[in-house]
C-alpha cells in the first residue's frame, strides 16, 4: 500500500510542476490491464469474455453485459471510443458506439494469419496499433514460437491489417510519447525504443535503456514510470536521445 501512495505522489508532483494548460487530471496505468473505465461502464476481462458494468451508482456498480470471446484475454485498452482486446491468440477490436452493450467489429487471428501466438498487451496511436507478443514455454504460447512487436494498420477497424513485425525476446508492457514507441523487453533487460514515424517502418533507435526484468511503464508527458520485479524507476525523456533517471522506488 506505502508503494502505491508513493507512486501517487510521484505522480501528484510531476503534474504540479507542469505548467497549468498541461495538467492531466484523469488516472492512467500501463498498457497490462484488465479493466478500464469509459464513461459511466467499466469493462472487466474475464478469460473468456468481456463483463460490462454500469457505475452510475459507484457504491452499487451493476453487471448489465457479457461479451463472450475466446478464450485467452489479457489485456485492454480504450481508444477514440473503441475498445482494443489484446488476448493469447488475437487483437480483438470492439465497437462501443452503444457502450452499455460492446460489439466484436473485428478480430485479427495471429495463430492462422503469422503462425505464431502468445501473450499480448496493445497500444493505438492514430490509425495504428502495436503490440508486444511474449511467448514463455507452458505459460503463453509454444516454445517455438516468436516473441515479437507486432504492428497493425487500423484504419479499417472492420479490417485490421498486420503491416510489421519485429522481434524481441520477452517484450511486456509498451508506451509512447510522440513518435517514439517504448518497449519493456524482459529478455534483454532492455527499456528499447523505436522510432514510429513511419508506422509501417518502424526503427530501433540505439539508445536502449538497461533494467532489469522491465515489466509495464506509464507515460505521463516528459516523466516516465518503468515497473520492473523489484522497483519503479522515474525517467525524464523530455530528450529521447539522452533520458535521465530520477530515482526509483522499491517494490
Amino acid at each position: 500500500m506505502k508503494h502505491l501512495l508513493l507512486l501517487s505522489l510521484v505522480f501528484l508532483h510531476f503534474s504540479c510542476s507542469k505548467d497549468a494548460e498541461s495538467v492531466n487530471s484523469v488516472g492512467q496505468s500501463g498498457s497490462i490491464t484488465r479493466f478500464a473505465v469509459h464513461d459511466h461502464y467499466m469493462y472487466v476481462l474475464n478469460l473468456d469474455e468481456v463483463q460490462t458494468y454500469d457505475i452510475t451508482q459507484k457504491e452499487h456498480p451493476a453487471l448489465i453485459n457479457r461479451l463472450k470471446t475466446d478464450f485467452g484475454l489479457e489485456t485492454i485498452v480504450i481508444y477514440d471510443n473503441t475498445i482494443f482486446l489484446g488476448s493469447t491468440t488475437a487483437l480483438y477490436i470492439v465497437n462501443i458506439d452503444n457502450p452499455a452493450a460492446p460489439v466484436i467489429q473485428a478480430k485479427s487471428d495471429r495463430l492462422s494469419d503469422l503462425g505464431f501466438s502468445g501473450c499480448d498487451p496493445v497500444v493505438v496511436k492514430g490509425n495504428y496499433a502495436y503490440s508486444t507478443i511474449k511467448v514463455i514455454r507452458n505459460a503463453c504460447g509454444t516454445v517455438a514460437a516468436r516473441s515479437a512487436l507486432v504492428v497493425y494498420d487500423i484504419s479499417d477497424k472492420s479490417a485490421p491489417k498486420t503491416v510489421g513485425i519485429y522481434d524481441l525476446d520477452i517484450p511486456n508492457g509498451l508506451g509512447y510519447k510522440d513518435n517514439f514507441l517504448f518497449v519493456c523487453d524482459e529478455g534483454s533487460d532492455q527499456l528499447r525504443i523505436f522510432d514510429i514515424t513511419d508506422p509501417e517502418a518502424v526503427l530501433e533507435k540505439p539508445n536502449s535503456v538497461s533494467i532489469t526484468d522491465p515489466n509495464d511503464l506509464i507515460v505521463d508527458g516528459d516523466r516516465m514510470i518503468v515497473s520492473s520485479k523489484t522497483d519503479f524507476q522515474i525517467f525524464d525523456i523530455t530528450d529521447i536521445v539522452v533520458i535521465k533517471k530520477l530515482g526509483q522506488i522499491p517494490k
